[in-house]
């Protein structure tokens, strides 16, 4: 029981933690110089990295949902002829935002954590200190711009990939034309949608590089706690997107 409160209460702390480096972050947005070797370097790592495993996953994801929803409505409306506005509402909204942002928690999440956390239990963090390079300007800003940068740019090209997919299946499928399914969309995609998805991109992006770096800032007990902040920063970080997630959907569908 010691030790759950124990870790209840270091949760806690490092979510304090995360909310004081969002402040700290927005201080720094108006600040200059910005590292922009390092952030240059973290957009490549983060988004340029991550587009393989991004291209295979939403592919697969846009495949799989087109085939199940032409199969639901073929069997519940006996007609096909609304895919093209369902599917694309759901990729525009949900499925082209949330797979990129979950992914990335498991890449750079929890690489970011690792690295951070070895330079913690290894004092490396102490050495910047007496260097006299500021850790947070030097670990999480970089990685704040650049996981903003790279999640927007990355959902963009997801939901591309996605409608690509949807687009494959219902060509070959259900007898669409390319120009026929981009047609049907027009009724049910809205400007504000590439809106709200940029939006969860950036506060997507923002979550990530925070809870990751607070995490191994808090990092101790050597290998053994390295792997535990780990762990801890992808938990924290899918519960906190994916409730982000409904209180934005919640907000923006009351806006439509």
């Amino acid at each position: 029981m010691a030790g759950s409160n124990t870790a209840t209460r270091e949760h806690w702390a490092t979510l304090r933690d995360v909310g004081r480096l969002y402040v700290e972050m927005s201080k720094r947005l108006f600040k200059s110089p910005w590292r922009w070797k390092e952030i240059t370097q973290s957009i490549v790592s983060m988004g340029i990295g991550s587009l393989p495993i991004i291209t295979i996953a939403t592919a697969f994801a846009g495949l799989v949902v087109t085939a199940e929803i032409a199969w639901h409505m073929d069997k519940t409306l006996h007609t096909v002829s609304m895919i093209p506005g369902i599917t694309g509402q759901f990729i525009l909204r949900e499925l082209g935002i949330a797979i990129p942002a979950l992914l990335l928690v498991a890449k750079v999440g929890a690489s970011a954590t690792a690295e951070v956390g070895t330079m913690k239990v290894t004092e490396q963090i102490d050495a910047l200190k007496l260097l006299k390079i500021d850790p947070i300007d030097y670990l999480v800003f970089p990685r704040f711009i650049a996981s903003i940068i790279s999640i927007s740019c990355l959902i963009f090209f997801s939901i591309a990939v996605t409608l690509a997919c949807a687009i494959l299946v219902s060509v070959t499928k259900f007898n669409f034309s390319p120009f026929e399914f981009i047609l049907a969309l027009r009724p049910y995609i809205y400007l504000k949608d590439l809106g709200g998805a940029l939006a969860k991109g950036v506060v997507f992006g923002s979550i990530i590089p925070l809870v990751s770096c607070a995490y191994g800032f808090r990092c101790k007990g050597g290998a053994e706690g390295v792997g535990t902040a780990t762990t801890n920063s992808v938990v924290t970080s899918t519960i906190l997107i994916i409730v982000m997630d409904f209180v934005l959907t919640w907000v923006f569908t009351s806006l439509i």
